[in-house]
């Protein structure tokens, strides 16, 4: 009588075998560990602010104090400069209030660094999964139909691909800021998160869309999609079985990537006050409130700054382990 298989000569699919390679990157590990400390910190940021420092992070108090190792001590302190004229807020106190100090306007550094986390984060990872929804759409369209479908598309990403990134970015910022955005009966506030995450997700298409679109050229000359063809399968459902499973290991490994690249063009189109606004905050917000206080108080600036280039790193970092697990070919060719 023939035995069962065991686990271990059953076939594994391709997302579990990715998942098991995945698993075994440290680096990757070590960077998906990083990223989740950061969300965790982010969405904890009212527990935070309210029951562990005791403080409202978006009211100003330029005429508070608080209580140090059983001292009084104001917010805001004389300069350090001979007349000691102007005040300075309140350097890293190493307690949980103001323990990153305070802003020029009194208020707890980090209780807004975790809620500007939580504006940053979201608005990057939404930005970056609409701009693989809408540059899957695109790339698939244009690749898989060719002709004038293509040169439409195409010429379109051509366009939008000249022009600069944070141009194009500041550009559409400007306007939406000023006037909102209007999409037939509905208006969209100028304070809405969903702008920035839109035009994020606008600007970075064609990076994406290109990548996509060669890769369903490829696809399209496949013997499987070939057959279907002549098998009279509607080209819908050949999009929907055979393009799009095979296309989804691309915008994966893509969807890091992109969110990286997000968090930077909103930090930078926060920082110019295009991006978040007030009394919102992001990472880029309190960069700016920072700026003025660079050389008194230059942790303001520090902390966000370091917040944004840790979770960028960890995001492409998480990008390269993604694409050794989905690309098998590629990381067999490395490890020979």
């Amino acid at each position: 009588m023939a035995k069962p298989p065991t686990d271990h000569a059953r076939p594994i699919g391709p997302w579990r075998r990715a998942i098991r390679v995945l698993r075994h990157n440290r680096a990757a590990m070590l960077a998906l560990g990083v990223l989740g400390c950061m969300v965790l910190c982010s969405v904890l940021a009212p527990f935070y602010a309210h029951t562990i420092a005791g403080v409202d992070p978006f009211t100003s108090n330029v005429a508070g104090s608080i209580t140090l190792n059983g001292q009084e001590v104001d917010i805001m302190q004389p300069n350090d400069n001979p007349l000691h004229l102007g005040l300075t807020p309140i350097g890293p106190t190493g307690h949980t209030t103001y323990l990153l100090g305070a802003d020029s306007q009194g208020r707890d550094v980090a209780a807004r660094l975790l809620y500007g986390g939580r504006n940053s984060l979201f608005i990057s990872a939404c930005a970056a999964s609409l701009c693989l929804i809408l540059a899957g759409v695109v790339g698939i369209a244009a690749g898989f139909f060719g002709g004038v479908v293509d040169s439409v598309l195409s010429r379109m990403m051509d366009i939008m691909w000249a022009v600069p990134v944070y141009l194009f970015a500041i550009s559409l910022s400007i306007v939406t800021v000023s006037q909102g955005l209007h999409i037939g009966p509905f208006v969209i506030e100028a304070n809405n998160l969903l702008i920035p995450i839109f035009i994020i997700a606008l600007v970075y298409v064609p990076y994406a869309a290109r990548p996509i679109r060669g890769r369903v050229m490829a696809l399209r000359q496949a013997e499987f999609v070939t057959a279907s063809r002549c098998l009279g399968v509607p080209q819908w459902r050949i999009v929907l079985h055979d393009i799009l499973p095979n296309v989804m290991t691309t915008l994966v490994v893509m969807g890091p990537l992109l969110m990286a690249l997000a968090l930077l063009a909103e930090s930078a189109l926060s920082f110019l006050s295009i991006g978040v606004q007030a009394p919102a905050a992001s990472w880029g917000t309190i960069i700016q409130d920072g700026e003025g206080l660079i050389y008194t108080r230059p942790m303001v600036a520090i902390a966000p700054g370091l917040a944004i280039v840790i979770v960028v790193l960890a995001l492409n970092i998480l990008g390269d382990g993604l694409r050794d697990a989905l690309d098998v070919r590629d990381s067999a060719h490395r490890n020979q």
